[in-house]
């Protein structure tokens, strides 16, 4: 199977090296001197148990249309970029190329919004790494499978399967399910609770859990996100208890940074927007009290502001 992933951060590298073990694969990315690099150097995952690989045999590119039409294309960019994303993969999408997304945040009706929603598979992974140097990436790994994944439209059919075949040639475990949204929804609850958190106070999972203040913010956000949820018409059964449900989530990343602390020490534009900034135009449109996800989106992208992003 032909693989296209567009995006060579973190995730996308990662995927692109394990997808790369059964699958002709090739990165996209917009950034040309990590392009340059990567062809030049390859990249080095430093795999959880603290084995080194070193990754040569995957084509990069920042030219989708040199690809030509692919079995799959995944995109794994910031939530920020995933229109400009998904339409600049539009040379790599045929009729029965399927398109994954594997990111955070409510991203996936910007995508079916271009290439039709029955083209969508949605990815969830609680999978996640970190970068040591610009082609350097520590694997962190994660609990449960590398994916969790579903057909958006909730109506899998014959090419569907046969990329989830495909997919699973890899060795790894991925785990298909029927109800995609409350899956993304379970995600997203974290990340919205503790993500902001962690960018604005600069704390490790293990500092905020220790700290009776952020456990409280925490829990706020959280309880606002199963609100809108119920709203949606959404549940999945860790919402009856969900803010014992997002500590333990927060303690699974130990002392690593979260993506979002990342993206603000590095002056970066952050994920805010299809996060907590979501939540706050879901719950103004279904007449939920948003308040808290309000003011950490404020907050956050305050911080934006000031470092011109």
């Amino acid at each position: 199977m032909r693989v296209a992933i567009v995006g060579a951060g973190v995730i996308g590298s990662i995927f692109a090296y394990i997808f790369s073990k059964a699958h002709e694969v090739t990165l996209i990315e917009v950034v040309k001197d990590k392009v340059d690099l990567y062809r030049k150097e390859g990249f080095m995952i430093i795999m959880p148990d603290g084995s080194e690989v070193h990754v040569d045999n995957i084509n990069v590119t920042s030219n989708p249309k040199e690809v030509g039409v692919v079995d799959l294309v995944q995109i794994s960019v910031k939530g920020y970029a995933t229109e400009p994303a998904t339409k600049g993969a539009l040379p790599m999408i045929g009729d029965d190329t399927m398109v994954l997304s594997v990111q955070n945040g409510l991203v996936h009706d910007i995508i079916a919004s271009i290439v039709g929603k029955e083209k969508v598979i949605a990815g969830i992974t609680a999978h996640s790494g970190m970068p040591v140097k610009p082609n350097v990436i520590r694997y962190v790994g994660g609990y449960g499978p590398l994916l969790m994944i579903g057909k958006y439209d909730k109506q899998p059919d014959e090419r569907f399967w046969e990329v989830i075949g495909e997919l699973k040639k890899t060795g790894e475990q991925i785990e298909v399910v029927d109800d995609i949204e409350a899956v993304i929804w379970k995600k997203l609850v974290a990340n919205v609770a503790c993500n902001p958190v962690a960018a604005i106070t600069g704390m490790t999972s293990i500092e905020a859990l220790a700290c009776s203040e952020t456990k409280e913010l925490i829990r706020m956000l959280a309880e606002e996100v199963v609100d809108v949820a119920r709203a949606r018409g959404i549940y999945f059964p860790e919402m009856e208890n969900i803010t014992d449900f997002v500590y333990q989530a927060f303690a699974g990343t130990k002392d690593n940074k979260v993506s979002m602390l990342q993206d603000v020490e590095a002056k970066r534009r952050t994920e805010i927007d299809t996060l907590n900034g979501a939540i706050v135009a879901e719950g103004e449109k279904l007449g939920v009290d948003v308040k808290a996800n309000k003011v950490i989106t404020m907050l956050v992208k305050s911080l934006e502001y000031m470092y011109g992003k």
